[in-house]
């Protein structure tokens, strides 16, 4: 449900954009409001809050983004808000950086590694992984130690794994499924 929801708001705003030839500032603008909403739980909580009545949170809305955001972003944040379905605006976000990123010839892929990667590894890698695909990808790093060592690249729904861990994990796997065979031996 929230999918489809999220996927309807934002192939509306999607069209504005393209017809205004404004795709990627309302990206960069909905980017912003998501960190704002991801990193501050309370200001979420609130906007979500079904005590506060519609022109509270459209007045709440102003006070943060009005000037900040195109009017385009606002009026759909206003509708989202008209529509009661405040907490699927997170998904409609998503969405709309999916179509965006689709529209562009951008992929967003992930590399966990152990230790972080310097901008030298990172591109190199973001450039072999763009080469592959044949689009534009944008690399992020996210550091986990359970990594142990290499890298796991996550790609949409894809995984290339080269990490050391899972490496074992193949290993381990591996081991478990030999079968000891005892061989008679005649003297």
């Amino acid at each position: 449900m929230a999918k489809l929801i999220g996927k309807t708001y934002a192939q509306a705003l999607f069209e504005v954009a393209e017809e205004m030839d404004k795709i990627q500032q309302f990206k960069e603008e909905l980017n912003s409001i998501y960190e704002i909403f991801d990193k501050e739980k309370e200001f979420k909580i609130i906007f979500e809050h079904p005590k506060l009545s519609k022109n509270e949170k459209k007045d709440i809305i102003n006070s943060v983004f009005k000037g900040r955001v195109a009017q385009q972003v606002l009026n759909l944040i206003y509708i989202v808000i008209d529509k009661g379905r405040e907490k699927y605006l997170m998904d409609i976000i998503e969405e709309y950086i999916e179509l965006s990123n689709e529209k562009q010839g951008i992929i967003e892929a992930q590399a966990i590694t152990a230790v972080p990667l310097d901008e030298e590894e990172k591109l190199k890698l973001q450039n072999k992984l763009s080469e592959k695909l044949g689009k534009n990808v944008v690399l992020e790093n996210i550091v986990d130690e359970g990594i142990i060592g290499g890298v796991l690249v996550k790609i949409q729904d894809k995984i290339i794994d080269a990490s050391i861990k899972g490496q074992l994990d193949r290993i381990q796997k591996n081991l478990k499924d030999i079968r000891v065979t005892r061989i008679g031996v005649s003297s």
